[in-house]
């Protein structure tokens, strides 16, 4: 199994682990958006746009679902990054810390990445980590820390997303 990109927000709705952002309208008022990609979400009052499906509700509001904003980071090399994404075999790496840059001879408002194939970066023994955080208006109901890589191997528990044992466990009642 390999790991896959899963920073940003993240929502258990109606046991499907999905997408979730925010935006504000016309009139300044914010809201949450839930974005899936199955078509049966429209049965449950999603919106199809542009192939995937919306549900939008507003903020400031105490809503019962699970929800957390994601990062990942990684030690490689003896250094930290943030990973940025995992696209086309590649692990994109944003040195965000001083110590970092300084060893990369970046300079402050140097916004390079650095692009390793997924195979090499896994080969140098990295230790590959996701932080989750509360999302004011939802319940925060996942483990703070989880490693995803760590003494050469993949942790699977936690490769398959923060919600896998819940949904996982309805699906066999």
């Amino acid at each position: 199994m390999k790991i896959k990109a899963s920073s940003g927000s993240r929502i258990l709705f109606e046991e499907k682990d999905m997408f979730l952002t925010e935006y504000c309208d016309d009139n300044d008022i914010w809201f949450w958006k839930i974005i899936g990609e199955d078509p049966f979400l429209i049965e449950w009052g999603f919106k199809e746009q542009g192939g995937l499906y919306t549900l939008s509700f507003p903020q400031k509001r105490k809503y019962p679902y699970p929800a957390y904003e994601g990062r990942m980071y990684c030690i490689y090399l003896g250094y930290k990054y943030d990973v940025e994404n995992i696209w086309h075999g590649l692990f994109i790496l944003y040195p965000n810390e001083r110590k970092t840059r300084r060893y990369l001879k970046l300079n402050d408002r140097d916004d390079s990445r650095i692009e390793v194939p997924y195979e090499e970066f896994i080969a140098s023994s990295p230790i590959i980590w996701e932080e989750r955080e509360p999302i004011s208006d939802f319940v925060f109901d996942v483990e703070p820390l989880v490693y995803l890589f760590k003494d050469n191997s993949y942790i699977e528990e936690n490769l398959h997303g923060a919600w896998h044992n819940k949904i996982s466990n309805k699906q066999n009642e």
